[in-house]
C-alpha cells in the first residue's frame, strides 16, 4: 500500500473526530446568531431545522475533506523515504488521544460526567420534595447552602450543601 493512502487510513479516526467537534462548533456558533439577532426566544422559523442540519453537515465534509486531503499530501511527500510509517503511527494515536481527552474534559467541566454540579444536587434535591425552584447564594459569599423556592417564590427550606452531597 502506497503511504498516501495509509497515511488516510492512520488519521482516519483523527479526521472523523476533528470533523466532528468543528461541525459543532459552527452549528453552536450558526444557532447563537439566528438566536441572538433573528428569532430570539420566540418560535423559531422551521426552515431554520433544515439550515442547521445543512450547515453542520457542510463543515463536517468541508472539515474531513481538508484534514484528508492533508494526510494524503503529507503520505504523498513520504514516499521517497523507505522507512514505515511509525512516527506517523504514533502522530495518529497522539492526536486521538488527545482529541478525546479534550472531549472528556469538556464533558467533565460541563457536569454531563463525573460529580454533579453544586447547582445541580440542589434542583434536583428541591425538585425531589416538591418545591417550585431552588437558588444558591454567590460561590463567593462563603456559604454552601441549598435553598428551596415555594409556590409563592419565598425561600421555604434551606439545607447546607455538605448534608446532600452525603446523602447521594
Amino acid at each position: 500500500m502506497r503511504k498516501r493512502s495509509l497515511y488516510v487510513l492512520l488519521f482516519a479516526v483523527p479526521i472523523v473526530l476533528a470533523a466532528t467537534l468543528a461541525a459543532f462548533v459552527v452549528f453552536g456558533a450558526a444557532a447563537g446568531v439566528i438566536w441572538l439577532y433573528i428569532a430570539g426566544d420566540s418560535a423559531w422559523p422551521p426552515v431554520t431545522d433544515y439550515v442547521l442540519g445543512a450547515l453542520f453537515i457542510l463543515a463536517f465534509v468541508a472539515t474531513a475533506g481538508a484534514l484528508a486531503r492533508a494526510a494524503y499530501v503529507a503520505g504523498r511527500n513520504r514516499e521517497r523515504e523507505a522507512r514505515g510509517g511509525g512516527k506517523a503511527a504514533a502522530a495518529a494515536t497522539g492526536v486521538t488521544a488527545l482529541l478525546i481527552g479534550a472531549m472528556l474534559a469538556y464533558q467533565w467541566q460541563v457536569g454531563n460526567i463525573g460529580p454533579k454540579p453544586d447547582g445541580v444536587v440542589c434542583s434536583e434535591f428541591c425538585a425531589g420534595k416538591g418545591f417550585m425552584g431552588s437558588s444558591m447564594p454567590p460561590r463567593n459569599a462563603g456559604a454552601a447552602t441549598c435553598s428551596c423556592i415555594d409556590a409563592q417564590g419565598r425561600e421555604a427550606t434551606t439545607v447546607p450543601m455538605e448534608g446532600l452531597r452525603i446523602s447521594r
